[in-house]
């Protein structure tokens, strides 16, 4: 690898104070993160300070308990190697660190992966990983990312949000609801009473209660078991159950499951595969296996307040719908009716509007349920949003009537939408959601996508006439998932301002974002559109929201701290390691070597 050069900046040992505050405040800069990194490359003192800043920092953020508990730390006045009093970070295993943000403190005190030096753009989903097949002692394979009422059966466990959960670790419920993400990014929402273990990286065993797991197609590996079934090969959307009886049941909500029904001795006898919306459940004493329709309504599957209007969110749709046609499906909540094909492939048929398995996946975000996708190339499929006398956009104030329509567009208002978005294939002809205030292509008041006429990736409005002359680009175009969030400012006499964020960070403060585009003109719409034209692509979209704020379309993002880090770094070497002696712990500073 070619070694990156770098601004040299002077060391000071205050300056590198205030820029690790900056760090732990997600307000640092990419200059002085450049800085940081330079420092942390060639000042031994420097990377002592930094262990002991997140360190101290992450003890803070977790366990507020232990303020009433002074730890004595390295001497930040010492050179490498100095010795310290044994404390809370005794018997830890730290091989390096994640420079990442605070969001993760716990994850960065805890677990400590590579050096790593800014790239320019790229970002990390989850707390710092490691690597999930390493299950050595002590090391964390998951964490606790959410929780809702809990409360623990042994109150000394103190389980709480931001924990790190080493292989092996029990958790006793006996009320609320726990989250639980694995450094493959499997999810277990954990529903009290129940005795959950995290046995390894990859692995859970649920001894009683409840849970609903996502698996991504990327922890395919994953495996939960029970007294009476072990589940593999559980790349998918399943609730498991194991009863006071010692039965279990397991129910698919999307995808296959693969499980061994398990005798007496815990011994495989019998291999079973679930489709979705099927379920079983496996008798101990007989290990008999009955088959019945899986009950989605038996599990709590999300840590959201609620499943319709909350807190500035007025419409949503997740294509939480069987694989297969789009048309006339009516979930989520916000809407007027439901999916309208406009138009569909002539060759391949109307299904080409349709329902593909799986979610699309950006970083941050837990899938859930399947996605939307356009594989014909004449399509389009909108949605009218229920903008209807007394309905929630009427009631949040948003509606006002143009040209005898009722619109979301009301002067001195503000909106925001987003949703994720990927193609096939770059440079393949027109794609793209769109905004409509009524069907037809005069009607288009914004497409996010490939424009028409030569516009190429980019943001266009034919209603305000913005065509490949005045077209606003998006950035480079790519065929992974971006997630979009769009922002409408209503002025008076239909003076309206757009802007569009692509694949914004952070996701819980509006205030420090820059737009990607810029519109002006008339922008008031009453449905939203996916379209796909020409060429041989495949357009697809999912997580589509509309609400009053920012936080409202992204918090299922980034409302829990420590779900986004941003990467800092792209290289590895070696860094200060915990080294026990007769005396204590002693920081060693290793030298670094370039891969």
């Amino acid at each position: 690898m070619t070694r990156p050069s770098y601004t040299k900046f002077n060391y000071s040992k205050p300056r590198m104070l205030t820029l690790l505050g900056e760090l732990c405040n997600d307000t640092l800069t990419d200059a002085n993160t450049n800085q940081i990194a330079h420092w942390l490359e060639t000042e031994p003192q420097a990377r002592i300070i930094y262990a002991n800043y997140m360190a101290m920092h992450a003890e803070l953020y977790s366990e507020p308990a232990l303020l009433s508990t002074p730890t004595s730390l390295v001497n930040l006045d010492q050179p490498a190697g100095a010795r310290v009093k044994k404390s809370p970070f005794r018997g830890w295993h730290l091989r390096g660190w994640h420079l990442a943000l605070a969001a993760s403190l716990a994850a960065v005190a805890l677990t400590v992966g590579a050096w790593l030096v800014r790239d320019g753009s790229n970002l990390s989903s989850g707390p710092a990983m490691a690597d999930a097949n390493d299950a050595s002692p002590g090391l964390p394979v998951a964490q606790i990312t959410g929780t809702h009422n809990c409360l623990w059966k042994d109150n000394r466990q103190s389980v709480g949000y931001g924990e790190q959960l080493a292989a092996g670790r029990r958790l006793e419920l006996a009320e609320g609801l726990a989250e639980i993400t694995f450094n493959d990014g499997a999810t277990i929402l954990l529903e009290g009473p129940a005795s959950f273990v995290v046995s390894g990286p990859a692995t859970a065993e649920l001894d009683a209660g409840r849970l609903a797991a996502v698996v991504p197609s990327r922890a395919s590996s994953f495996r939960v078991s029970t007294q009476t079934l072990d589940l593999l090969d559980a790349g998918t959307e399943f609730g498991l159950h194991a009863l006071d009886s010692g039965a279990s049941e397991v129910h698919v909500f999307n995808g296959i499951v693969r499980a061994d029904v398990l005798d007496a001795r815990g011994r495989p006898r019998e291999r079973l595969q679930l489709n979705a919306t099927e379920a079983v459940r496996i008798n101990p004493v007989s290990t008999t296996v009955m088959e019945f329709p899986a009950d989605d309504g038996k599990f709590i599957r999300s840590l959201a307040s609620s499943t319709g209007p909350h807190d500035g969110l007025l419409a949503y749709e997740g294509f939480t719908y069987p694989a297969g046609p789009l048309t006339a499906q009516n979930g989520g909540f916000g809407w007027a009716g439901p999916w309208f094909s406009i138009a569909a492939d002539k060759v391949k048929g109307r299904d080409t509007n349709s329902v593909a398995k799986g979610s699309l996946a950006v970083e941050g975000i837990v899938p859930l349920g399947n996605r939307a996708a356009l594989t014909g190339h004449e399509n389009r499929i909108r949605r009218s949003l229920a903008t209807s006398v007394g309905g929630g956009f009427d009631a949040a104030g948003l509606v006002e009537n143009q040209d005898g329509v009722r619109l979301i567009g009301r002067d001195g208002k503000q909106v925001f939408l987003s949703f994720v978005q990927r193609v096939s294939k770059t440079e393949d002809e027109f794609y793209g959601l769109e905004l409509h205030r009524g069907d037809g292509n005069a009607n288009r008041v914004l497409c996010l996508g490939h424009g028409d006429e030569g516009a190429g990736y980019c943001a266009t409005s034919n209603f305000n006439i913005y065509r490949a002359e005045n077209a606003v680009p998006l950035g480079t175009e790519d065929t992974t998932a971006h997630l979009f969030v769009v922002k409408i400012s209503y002025g008076t006499d239909n003076r309206d301002t757009l802007e569009v964020f692509r694949d914004p960070r952070p996701l819980h403060e509006e205030s420090r974002l820059q737009p990607v585009a810029k519109l002006r003109g008339n922008f008031a719409f009453d449905r939203v559109s996916l379209a796909n034209f020409h060429g041989e692509k495949i357009h697809e979209v999912d997580e589509l929201r509309v609400g009053t704020n920012y936080a409202a379309v992204t918090k299922r993002w980034g409302g829990n701290r420590g779900r986004l880090i941003r990467r800092v770094a792209n290289r590895q070497f070696t860094y200060p390691s915990l080294k026990e002696t007769k005396h204590g712990l002693s920081l060693v500073v290793a030298s670094h070597g370039w891969n």
